[in-house]
């Protein structure tokens, strides 16, 4: 017989012995006190059990969740990079494209080269992605129909321009009203190796 057999047996033996030495209202308050140990003991352990398995559920949920997010970011990335690099791919096809010039080229096309007074550069801006050059460029003794055809032919264009401001005045002369227009016009290109900052 082995000693953890033994141990078991003589504690059986005591257990029986107390019982036995005590008065049947002793021994039935003894047993309810032990039996309400046994219960409360299960009790708690699956009290227990189920507060931890449901702390892991939350936590399972919430990592879920956080998975899921990440996904949705990850594709909305995915979707703006494809965007982005559509959009470097335009401009790079026309970074060797002087705006003066084909301002010039447009007013040309239009017929009103002649009344085309000025392109010129005022500003450069450089956010390490996208160069922006502003240009303001002047219009003089144009008809209203010549600045619209002018500006067909600008934004009909594949160009990456933007008009930023559009000012014009009236002028009366012998009957016939013609504009004075000031435009800012803002031309765009990548910076070199913006694309592959982001690898």
């Amino acid at each position: 017989m082995s000693t953890l057999t033994t141990r078991v047996a003589a504690l059986q033996d005591q257990i029986q012995d107390a019982l036995a030495d005590m008065k049947p209202r002793d021994r039935a308050l003894f047993i309810g006190l032990v039996l309400f140990v046994m219960i409360t003991v299960a009790g708690g352990s699956v009290w227990w059990m189920r507060s931890s398995v449901n702390s892991l559920e939350t936590k399972v949920a919430d990592r879920t969740d956080t998975l899921r997010r990440i996904q949705i970011l990850a594709e909305d990335h995915a979707e703006a990079q494809a965007e982005f690099d559509a959009l470097a791919a335009r401009l790079a096809a026309k970074a060797d494209v002087d705006v003066s010039s084909f301002m010039e080229k447009a007013a040309d096309k239009v017929q009103i080269r002649d009344k085309l007074d000025s392109v010129r550069k005022t500003t450069e801006t450089d956010d390490g992605i996208v160069q922006e050059a502003l240009y303001a460029m002047k219009l003089s003794n144009v008809s209203q129909q010549d600045v619209a055809n002018f500006l067909a032919e600008v934004e009909g264009s594949d160009m990456p321009l933007r008009i930023r401001s559009f000012k014009s005045r009236k002028r009366k002369r012998k009957g016939e009203i013609t504009l004075q227009v000031d435009m800012d016009i803002s031309g765009y290109k990548v910076v070199a190796d913006a694309s592959g900052a982001d690898e």
